[in-house]
């Protein structure tokens, strides 16, 4: 599972919006998604990913939600 499927899947389950943070921290614990170099993912990762999909994601700050 990439990223941005493994965002908008924990998205679709918890039915609400949620801050960089709280996604990074989600997805850490469930291992939905692992980096290649098996380091922690971070906030800012999950920024830029969000921000590299506006068809999917919006944002408002550091709040994601699906649109």
């Amino acid at each position: 599972m990439t990223l941005h499927e493994a965002i908008v899947k924990l998205l679709q389950e918890k039915g609400r919006s949620m801050t960089t943070t709280e996604i990074a921290n989600e997805l850490n614990k469930n291992g939905w998604y692992e980096k290649k170099d098996g380091s922690e993912i971070i906030p800012f990762q999950i920024h830029g990913r969000t921000k590299n999909y506006p068809h999917l994601f919006a944002r408002e700050g550091s709040t994601v939600s699906l649109i």
